[in-house]
């Protein structure tokens, strides 16, 4: 399977990225302080994999995309799982991450249908860690290359997040599962016009997915239940080496 290369854009930008910084911080640590360091290197290429699932059809006909922009598109699950790598001179192998994203409107309304109505975002976050260290480095990471608007809670959980010979697999347990296959003719590639959304983390050469089963069984009055099954509405790329 081609490595698809994972931009990570300019890390002298990390300080501006990390706006929800704060909630996880809080939430991830017991004594109440915690250092953000920004401005720091990568000291190693990251590996790995990213699936992002969408509660809307990502890529289609022009007329089934518009009928689904006021009904649809408001929730997504994001999932990171790192096999190598590090941030801030922290190893990252072995730790995978899962956010899931709610939005007052659809989440790229304004790019992909017009208008200025901009939605307001709260997340929920689960990490598989081997260390608080390695959990909060990731975090960081995650603030820089996604947006996941006020982060309501940060919990350690069992999270698995796979892209294999075209199958996909993100499970949050008891919370998440999403499985399906990426495209196998890659017409996502060959038809771009048909490509409504583009992922909301920054990842480069992702392919469009379908997931066989995709249901979120929601947090308290925080964030709603969802299912969106069947239909071409799942991101998947693999992590490479910056470029």
């Amino acid at each position: 399977m081609k490595r698809i290369l994972f931009a990570l854009g300019m890390v002298g930008t990390a300080c501006a990225a990390l706006a929800w910084a704060p909630h996880y911080l809080d939430a991830v640590t017991t004594d109440g302080e915690a250092e953000l360091r920004c401005g720091t290197d990568f000291s190693g290429p990251l590996a790995g994999v990213y699936v992002e699932a969408r509660d809307a059809t990502v890529w289609g006909g022009a007329c089934h995309i518009s009928s689904e922009a006021v009904s649809a598109g408001r929730r997504a699950a994001l999932g990171w799982s790192f096999t190598g790598g590090s941030h801030a001179g922290i190893g990252l192998a072995g730790t995978q991450v899962v956010a899931v994203l709610e939005g007052s409107s659809n989440l790229q309304g304004p790019e992909v249908f017009g208008g200025d109505e901009e939605p307001t975002i709260s997340s929920h976050v689960w990490i598989d860690a081997p260390s608080a260290q390695v959990r909060e480095a990731a975090l960081a990471f995650i603030a820089e290359v996604a947006d996941l608007g006020s982060v309501l809670e940060v919990n350690q959980a069992k999270v698995t997040v796979e892209f294999e010979d075209d199958l996909f697999v993100m499970d949050v347990e008891n919370s998440l599962s999403v499985r399906g296959e990426a495209m196998p003719d890659r017409s996502c590639c060959t038809m771009p016009e048909s490509r409504w959304y583009s992922p909301l983390a920054k990842v480069e050469g992702s392919v469009v997915g379908n997931p066989s089963e995709c249901r979120f069984e929601g947090v308290g009055s925080s964030l709603g239940r969802w299912a969106f099954e069947g239909a071409n509405s799942v991101f998947v790329a693999d992590l490479g080496p910056m470029r």
